[in-house]
């Protein structure tokens, strides 16, 4: 497998996380697939074979050559077949605002075809990346270029909620919504508001993904810690607590999770 993440051009990167490439050498084809759990907008260029990605648990969306992802309150299951070739655009929580036409919320927990949301300007710059003759620093300089200009005519920055945002990464979901609301001088309904408009999940939804993804963090620098130690340093009230958002999130406990033979590699941690 080869991952590989780039930044953006330093005036995206308030809103972009990284560029990132995805590929297997050999064809892969598998029943269970892989899961994965997006704070932001994702954007997936797929240059290989066909992948089905599924929502809930139910409905699915196959052959898509360009599939965005919207924020997730609930992981999404990606299930490639072949060869795997991916390109993609890790947005941060809140930064495809300023680049998509939609409320963030109604981009919540879907998965749709890119073209449906980007006009004639969006088709041709899919286009260029889907190139064969494109190399992944052409790639990125004509997104770099694509991005910088619709910042130009789109550019509407919320301070108080770039400051709350920060406040949460930094925490990594461990602060308290009344002590977001007023580190920023702002309401717990204002926050909400402003949340579901720009981010498209509620505060709530996103100090939980913060929370659950620490846990993979913490485990890879300390893999021998106790189960509650490890709720502890992340953020949880206490074992049954970091349970529950285990359960909700994998369907086990995080014993039950990390004892199966492939545990870790359920999800694609790449870019927690």
């Amino acid at each position: 497998m080869i991952f590989c993440e780039y930044p953006p051009h330093k005036d995206l990167k308030p809103y972009i996380r990284s560029y990132w490439i995805l590929k297997y050498d050999t064809p892969v084809s598998t029943d269970e697939g892989q899961q994965f759990l997006a704070d932001g907008v994702e954007v997936m260029f797929n240059l290989g074979d066909p992948v089905v990605v599924i929502e809930n648990g139910t409905s699915s969306r196959a052959g898509i050559n360009t599939g965005f992802s919207g924020p997730m309150s609930q992981p999404m299951l990606m299930k490639p077949s072949g060869r795997i070739d991916l390109f993609g655009v890790c947005f941060r929580a809140g930064g495809a605002y300023s680049f998509f036409s939609l409320p963030a919320n109604e981009l919540a927990n879907r998965c749709a075809d890119l073209q449906d949301l980007w006009g004639a300007g969006g088709r041709r710059a899919l286009d260029r990346i889907h190139d064969d003759r494109s190399s992944t620093a052409q790639r990125i300089r004509y997104l770099d270029a694509f991005f910088l200009h619709k910042l130009s005519q789109n550019r509407n920055d919320d301070v108080a909620l770039a400051k709350a945002l920060h406040a949460l990464q930094v925490s990594q979901g461990r602060i308290s919504i009344e002590d977001l609301a007023t580190s920023t001088r702002l309401s717990c309904r204002q926050l909400e508001r402003k949340f579901k408009e720009r981010v498209g999940i509620s505060p709530k939804k996103l100090c939980r993904n913060l929370r659950f993804k620490s846990v993979f963090k913490y485990l890879s620098d300390f893999p021998g810690d106790d189960w509650s130690s490890v709720a502890v340093a992340c953020g949880y009230y206490d074992q049954a607590h970091m349970n529950r958002d285990f359960k909700h999130f994998t369907g086990f406990s995080p014993t039950v999770y990390f004892d199966r033979q492939s545990g870790m590699e359920k999800f694609f941690t790449a870019n927690f």
